[in-house]
């Protein structure tokens, strides 16, 4: 997973300063970026000296990576060839960096258990941009189950994205829309988060960190429930009934996300509307569109 690199990846002079034929103290300066290397060179350099796990060189790279500042890490992202192992590494030592970590889940090097990490623990910014990412979370499902877990998220990008994935039918991904629509999806706590930013920034080369969440299953490949005794099929009006009743439990229930209950407020009842123009614990918006409904005569 996270293999040392050879000369032709590592660039010349990183690889005379990081090298076999290099010396000790060339060694400990490229592990504290103390070297003027070229472009992506300081960052590949330290990926490397970590990777390869010799003490003390690698907790010293690792410690480096993480308190760079950002012009080296510029330089590793503008290279298309960067890889993959070494934008993981970058992720799991950078995770609070926002405007870095925005341009890595967009490079097209980076793999999906590396986006798997970013979404479960990114900040809101990075979210909105894996989750608009809509072909790679296509692929890899899970991906966005891991970003459905990270409280950080902002709630209309991830239903816009697995809404895109339950009409592609991706794997996963209509229960997973099913679940974000009934508002009951279940998130990580801030010190669950924390943990596994922690776990990240503390991780040794080859380490696995925890894979993303399973996704829910899809309403079509649901078991089949057990076998009833025979009974008389519920009335077409009493299923009109409780589809409608359905409706309007959403909408009274604060934690439905805003878009999803304004596209059902103009299915409800003149009551409905008023329990709801009168709900103290719902958004000032919803409340408001609710009112001009009775003031239109809905």
């Amino acid at each position: 997973m996270h293999p040392p690199l050879g000369e032709a990846r590592l660039g010349p002079r990183a690889f005379r300063a990081v090298g076999p034929q290099a010396t000790a103290g060339q060694r400990e300066l490229a592990a504290r970026a103390l070297l003027p290397l070229p472009g992506p060179e300081t960052w590949l350099a330290l990926y490397h000296l970590w990777a390869t796990g010799e003490e003390p060189l690698a907790t010293i790279a690792g410690r480096t990576a993480a308190e760079l500042p950002g012009p080296p890490i510029a330089a590793a992202l503008a290279d298309p060839k960067i890889p993959a192992a070494a934008l993981d590494f970058m992720a799991r030592r950078r995770l609070g960096r926002e405007g870095e970590l925005a341009v890595l889940v967009r490079h097209p090097m980076v793999g999906d258990a590396t986006l798997e990490l970013v979404a479960r623990c990114g900040p809101p910014r990075v979210c909105e941009a894996i989750a608009a990412a809509h072909r790679r979370v296509l692929a890899c499902p899970s991906i966005l189950a891991a970003l459905a877990r990270n409280p950080e998220c902002p709630p209309d990008a991830l239903i816009a994205a697995a809404e895109v994935g339950a009409r592609e039918r991706a794997p996963g991904l209509r229960g997973l829309h099913q679940v974000l629509l009934s508002g009951h999806g279940e998130k990580d706590s801030p010190d669950e988060r924390a943990r596994r930013v922690a776990a990240a920034a503390r991780s040794r080369p080859g380490e696995d960190l925890e894979s993303a969440p399973a996704l829910p299953p899809d309403p079509d490949d649901a078991p089949a429930p057990a076998p009833r005794a025979p009974s008389a099929p519920a009335p077409a009006a009493h299923a009109r009934t409780r589809a409608h009743a359905s409706r309007v439990d959403l909408v009274l229930d604060p934690r439905t996300p805003l878009p999803l209950a304004m596209s059902l407020l103009v299915r409800l009842r003149p009551p409905d509307l008023r329990r709801v123009a009168q709900a103290r614990r719902l958004p000032a918006p919803l409340v408001a569109a609710a009112r001009r409904r009775l003031g239109d005569g809905a």
